[in-house]
């Protein structure tokens, strides 16, 4: 095979095979919980055997090696010969980390190890005790065909009436052996699943079942019978496609002796269905993103173009002007929305790695605990999915083991012994929410502020003011840490620090609600896209700046007797209360610092008032880093060309006005 050749190929399966092994562990882990769901045993088995038979195509031997023994364990689950216990879901999930391993060892290059034979051993059924499974409870799976099910029905029966049949031919039963299974459970003359006295019969049935005779059915007429049942050419649980362009439907009772077996949902081809996938096939196309994120620039740059024209048609008499820029903003709107939907991507994706972290987490800490995930098909932009892989990562460690009390105490608390832990994603307005909740032991704010006094955190004068909502926050502080001893999992005082680190170089926030004795939540909230961002537009001096428009609350003019003096430094009188404000001007080294107007913005649990000179209106910009020499400038994200061609800087809010090493000074009063 040509090198180009194979190395295309290799790519395309690296490709599909990934998307198939992305799902498999939030699947194994409900099958672990479902052992007997067969439509989730199907699903598993398909991943394992499609993967298998691309590898195999590949000469991947490691590969086909390690996804035979799990195809294989698999189907004995299938065939109801065993049911999947916790030594063999360990073994099926370690064989996913295996496999998740060489996709990544084929992706850089470099040879795949044999899967260890310890393994492979653990994965073969020989090694899994058998537990038969009634076929009875089997047939109630969402996927199971109805004809199948009644076979194993009568095989079940057949076995208790009849041991030498049930055990001939090593499970398998010939033409005179059927005969005589149908006579030993019906008697002679009736078909199989037809009470000719008291059934109804099928349309398109009756020219092919006789009525009663003492003759048994040859088998031309047993095919028809099938047929007018099922359809030609099928045979009974055999799908005609893959499953994923089935269609689920109801089908009729199949009628056993003075039984009658209703099936829940079953699988039902029709021929309009089967044509369905490859139409959709034929209607996706897999595109580079490299290519993506080219178009998303051309029209970031469509957008400036945009705002330098409607600026133009705002300062001109010329209504044919003003008419060709309406147009031009109206269509410039949809390709934008239309180009930002490319990169979006359902927050599920983000999502199907987590039950597995808290399944291990939870077998590690001894608690018992169930993962609730809503919202998984809120879009998020597609560069966010895998930057807030980590800090969610953190957040759910915090949860299973500060949040959650072990099973013993829970119940002593008088709560349930299983623990939840709720992961939701929501979209409000421009912005994309996403918390981590638990119905654990909540925070004690004072026990907070103690741990930070302890650890030199902070001093007595600053916990002192503290107030509960800001005790909370203490949580994020470098070094700090409120478990009592250092363990793999948490302790040392790293891990949510960052998280709230990268949630800012996101341009999010993460804020923290509890309440002590019923549990925690973290909220996080990051920006819908990255590509293209709306901010306010403001003028300092002669400067302009840009201030993301999330984290904007309402602008207001400050009148005389709103200028008030706290502990030295100036404050707003807003709503009844005392509103800090910030020195924009003192930072960005302007002299006047003497605006009239007062943008309020919020970063977490912060309110802010930045006092401005002009405030010029919402603009969509597409922000454009500094360059290498001023790349890292703390306070500034980039850079935005605004409407009347001037360079304005967009501000890194976080950095500017958050906790910690703040870099807004507050305005002192004047002497």
């Amino acid at each position: 095979m040509d090198p180009s050749l194979d190395s295309e190929l290799r790519d395309d399966f690296l490709v599909e095979a990934g998307e198939l092994v992305l799902r498999l562990g939030e699947q194994l882990i409900q099958l672990e919980t479902s052992p007997l769901d067969r439509e989730l045993l199907n699903a598993v088995f398909r991943v394992f055997h499609t993967v298998k038979g691309g590898a195999g195509f590949l000469a991947i031997e490691p590969m086909v090696q390690l996804c035979h023994c799990a195809e294989e364990l698999l189907n004995e689950a299938r065939n109801a010969t065993l049911v999947l216990g916790p030594a063999q879901m360990d073994a099926l999930l370690e064989a996913l980390d295996l496999l998740n391993g060489m996709m990544d060892a084929l992706i850089a290059a470099t040879p795949l190890m044999p899967p260890p034979p310890s393994l492979l051993d653990r994965l073969r059924p020989a090694a899994a005790k058998p537990e038969t499974v009634n076929a009875k409870v089997v047939k109630n799976s969402a996927d199971a065909d109805a004809v199948e099910q009644a076979f194993e029905v009568m095989l079940d029966e057949m076995r208790e009436r009849q041991p030498a049949v049930a055990n001939a031919s090593g499970g398998h039963i010939n033409d005179n052996e059927f005969e005589a299974l149908l006579d030993s459970l019906y008697g002679t003359g009736v078909a199989p699943g037809i009470d000719a006295d008291a059934a109804p019969m099928p349309a398109g049935a009756e020219s092919v079942v006789p009525s009663r005779r003492d003759d048994p059915i040859d088998v031309d007429e047993f095919e028809a019978l099938l047929d007018s049942l099922h359809g030609k050419g099928l045979a009974p649980g055999a799908p005609a496609t893959d499953a994923t362009s089935t269609t689920l439907a109801p089908l009729a009772p199949v009628i056993v002796g003075a039984a009658a077996i209703q099936p829940t949902t079953t699988v039902a081809t029709s021929a309009a269905t089967a044509a369905k996938p490859a139409a959709a096939s034929e209607t996706t196309v897999r595109v580079d993103t490299a290519k993506l994120d080219a178009l998303v620039n051309r029209a970031g740059e469509l957008v400036l173009l945009r705002n330098r024209l409607l600026s133009l048609a705002s300062r001109s008499d010329s209504e044919p002007l003003t008419l060709a820029a309406g147009e031009l903003d109206r269509i410039s709107d949809e390709l934008q929305t239309a180009v930002l939907g490319m990169r979006m991507q359902p927050v599920g994706r983000l999502f199907q790695r987590f039950p597995r972290i808290v399944r291990d987490l939870a077998r590690q800490l001894g608690k018992d605990i169930e993962l609730i995930q809503e919202g998984e098909d809120t879009d998020l932009d597609r560069s966010l999915v895998e930057a807030l892989a980590d800090p969610l990562v953190h957040l759910l460690r915090n949860a299973v083991d500060h949040g959650l009390e072990t099973p013993v105490e829970r119940e002593q608390a008088g709560k349930s012994r299983k623990g939840t832990v709720r992961l939701a994603a929501s979209q409000r307005g421009e912005r994309i929410v996403i918390s981590v909740s638990d119905d654990g032991r909540g925070m004690d704010p004072e026990v907070l502020r103690r741990k930070a006094l302890e650890k030199g955190v902070i001093d007595a004068a600053q916990a002192a003011r503290l107030s509960e909502v800001e005790c909370y926050e203490l949580i994020f502080r470098p070094g700090f840490s409120t478990a009592a001893t250092i363990s793999d999992i948490s302790g040392r005082g790293v891990g949510m620090d960052v998280v709230k680190t990268r949630v800012a170089e996101l341009g999010g926030t993460l804020q923290v609600r509890s309440r002590l004795g019923h549990g925690s939540t973290l909220e996080l909230t990051v920006p819908l896209t990255l590509a293209i961002l709306r901010v306010l537009m403001v003028r300092v001096g002669d400067r302009l700046f840009a201030l993301p428009l999330g984290n904007v609350s309402e602008v207001f003019e400050l009148g005389p007797a709103q200028n008030q003096a706290l502990d030295g430094r100036r404050v707003a009188a807003h709503r009844g209360r005392a509103l800090m404000l910030g020195d924009l001007a003192g930072w960005a080294g302007i002299d006047d610092a003497a605006g009239g107007h007062v943008v309020v913005l919020h970063v977490g649990h912060l309110h802010l008032g930045c006092l401005v000179h002009e405030v010029i209106g919402r603009e969509d910009v597409m922000v454009k880093p500094l360059g290498p020499l001023f790349e890292g400038v703390p306070g500034v994200a980039g850079a935005t060309v605004t409407g009347d061609g001037r360079l304005a800087l967009v501000l890194d809010l976080a950095a500017l006005a958050g906790d910690g090493d703040r870099l807004l000074p507050s305005l002192k009063v004047s002497a």
